[in-house]
């Protein structure tokens, strides 16, 4: 996960994100963002508000680590959405997470046969 995060920064340097819930859903309603990100432990109403953006403009969402860790990968104090305004950067951060979630699944106890 520590890709994605690094992603989201490269994003937010180039000046390809819009961090904080009203301005990730301006960027939803304006058809700007390609793929919105929401923390763990972001509001119930705010969610449901966001994620029917994304369903009615068809834009896939996320839901990663804590507010605070996303808002560290951007460079602000805490945020609990972001948008990834751009098409490339969007589809890198979704190829990283299905290598995460890869990862995440090979690893674990391995019993040895006997």
């Amino acid at each position: 996960m520590k890709r994605v995060y690094n992603l989201i920064g490269i994003a937010q340097r180039a000046g390809k994100t819009s961090s904080g819930a009203m301005a990730a859903r301006t960027s939803l309603i304006r058809h700007r963002a390609c793929i919105l990100l929401m923390s763990k432990d972001i509001a119930e109403n705010t969610r449901e508000l966001l994620m029917k953006s994304c369903a009615k403009q068809h834009i896939p969402w996320l839901v990663l680590g804590d507010k605070y860790e996303i808002g560290a990968s951007i460079g602000k104090a805490y945020r609990v959405a972001v948008t990834i305004n751009d098409s490339g950067m969007a589809s890198a951060i979704l190829k990283a997470v299905e290598a995460a979630a890869k990862e995440a699944k090979t690893m674990g106890v391995v019993e040895w046969p006997k």
